[in-house]
């Protein structure tokens, strides 16, 4: 396991606000990792590897 982010972090990373990152969490759309009862790390690569996973090919273009 690589470097630990917390919400913040991530929200960050991602541009999107705290309160996306918590709803991307409990549709279990985002990988993340519980620490103790209910906190919340992601592991950088993880994310990164998710980021690639869920990017839209360049290729494709609206209308076509």
């Amino acid at each position: 396991m690589d470097e630990l982010l917390t919400v913040g972090e991530v929200a960050e990373f991602l541009k999107l606000h705290k309160i996306a990152i918590y709803k991307l969490c409990y549709r279990r759309q985002i990988p993340y990792i519980i620490v103790g009862k209910r906190t919340k790390r992601f592991d950088k690569k993880a994310i990164e590897k998710w980021l690639d996973k869920n990017t839209v090919n360049d290729k494709m273009t609206i209308g076509k």
